[in-house]
């Protein structure tokens, strides 16, 4: 029998809002996505975060590089 567990955690965008162009949303999907272990990203420009959720280990410092390579960084808690 194979066990896969899923991690779903939320991170704040600083920048991120309603207003937010498109290509901005797409861009940080696209980053994220290729991260090692993410296997879905839903950004809410509303409520001003991604939720990302992983099949394994994933570590915040690369979240953080991947939002930051789209343009965005990760808001201090």
């Amino acid at each position: 029998m194979i066990t896969v567990a899923y991690s779903l955690v939320a991170y704040r965008i600083a920048g991120l809002s309603p207003e937010t162009c498109g290509h901005c949303l797409a861009a940080i999907k696209s980053e994220l996505i290729q991260v090692p272990g993410v296997v879905g990203v839903e950004v809410d420009p509303a409520e001003g975060r991604v939720s990302v959720l992983t099949d394994g280990p994933v570590g915040e410092e690369q979240v953080r590089v991947a939002v930051e390579a789209a343009g965005c960084a990760v808001a201090d808690s």
